[in-house]
């Protein structure tokens, strides 16, 4: 018997599932310090890392949330997204190139160290990553291609649903890829 195929939504939630993993299996070892540790003054720490996905998060999902609530249009995938989008999706796939981040989610901005609470940040993350999974969850049928939403920093640009889902996933992989880096130098505080 052939396993049935998993669908667009629950890889987009599988991916948040996973991203989540990576970070709890780099953090929950780490004490305050190691938590915080930059490898450079430019750098981000771990907790830069996650406080920077909660940033994200923040103003991600209230509108991912409303699109899953108010999207009446139901579609069978593989659904398929335009131009931008993919443009999109594949800027922020982990191993892809630096990319200048906005003062808004830059944890960094300003300051010179890193002095983030980890308990409290990883509450945050882990209640960001279940709202994640609960908004992929809910998109399952809808029209992941049709069901547009706009994206919070150009209010003139609507994206996919899906292609949105897409992103945030692959995005915070690529974040926990970067933690994963700061963990791995060789100056890393053990």
């Amino acid at each position: 018997m052939v396993p049935p195929a998993t669908s667009q939504a629950q890889t987009y939630a599988d991916t948040h599932r996973r991203a989540g993993a990576v970070i709890h299996g780099l953090a929950d070892g780490l004490s305050e310090a190691s938590f915080n540790w930059r490898s450079a003054p430019t750098s981000w720490s771990v907790a830069e890392c996650v406080v920077h996905l909660n940033l994200v998060a923040a103003a991600y999902l209230p509108p991912l949330e409303d699109a899953v609530v108010e999207g009446a249009r139901r579609g069978a995938g593989p659904f398929t997204y335009g131009f931008m989008a993919r443009k999109m999706m594949d800027g922020v796939r982990p191993g892809g190139p630096a990319l200048k981040t906005g003062a808004a989610l830059d944890p960094a901005a300003g300051t010179t160290r890193s002095s983030f609470g980890k308990a409290e940040t990883l509450v945050h993350f882990d209640e960001a990553v279940r709202r994640y999974v609960a908004v992929c969850e809910q998109a399952e049928g809808l029209d992941l291609a049709k069901i547009k939403v706009r994206y919070p920093f150009m209010r003139l640009l609507r994206l996919p649903l899906g292609a949105f889902l897409a992103i945030t996933g692959q995005h915070a992989l690529r974040h926990a890829t970067q933690a994963e880096g700061v963990v791995g130098h060789s100056d890393f505080p053990t």
